[in-house]
């Protein structure tokens, strides 16, 4: 029984638990400062103003969330009440700083009304408390009152396609909120 309980308490402490963020629905968020994808300081827009859709994700795994951001953007939710936000994780990459904001002006071309930030050392993740963020994307609706409504971390396009639903009911439901 003894070895029982030693086994389980060094597992535990050295896997951790199977949450592998702090970040969670009704936490409260800051804006944080980041680049534009033309290399310009700046915060994340309309936060506080908008619902915010926040695509968090390691260059590496670029196009995770395209199944998602596709369902969105066919929605058509009003743009005076919602606003799509891709951050790129460059701090858990291999490519270069350069590749990742020509890439970043690509996906706004895409997405137009989009904005995609660049997070050169890991700024939102640890100021939002993601954990790890290497090789995954994270999706995060945050609320007009600043507070996540949605949280997940996404590990390929599959996972992307399972959570639009909820995703699209959550974005629904807040947006009525917004005057």
């Amino acid at each position: 029984m003894k070895l029982i309980l030693i086994t389980s308490a060094f597992l535990y402490f050295i896997l951790g638990t199977s949450r592998t963020f702090d970040a969670g629905v009704g936490k409260t968020l800051a804006n944080v400062q980041l680049k534009s994808a033309a290399d310009k300081a700046m915060s994340l827009p309309a936060f506080g103003q908008k619902v915010l859709v926040i695509f968090y994700t390691d260059p590496d795994s670029k196009d995770v969330n395209d199944p998602l951001s596709d369902a969105i953007k066919a929605h058509a939710f009003p743009k005076e009440k919602y606003a799509g936000i891709g951050v790129a994780n460059c701090a858990d990459t291999w490519l270069p700083n350069s590749v990742i904001r020509y890439a970043a002006r690509e996906k706004e071309k895409k997405y137009p009304g989009a904005v995609v930030l660049i997070d050169e050392g890991k700024v939102l993740s640890k100021a939002w408390e993601l954990g790890n963020c290497d090789n995954i994307g994270y999706i995060i609706i945050v609320g007009k009152d600043l507070k996540i409504k949605y949280i997940k971390q996404i590990k390929n396009q599959e996972e992307s396609k399972l959570v639009i639903p909820a995703v699209l009911t959550i974005l629904e439901s807040e947006i009525t909120k917004v005057n």
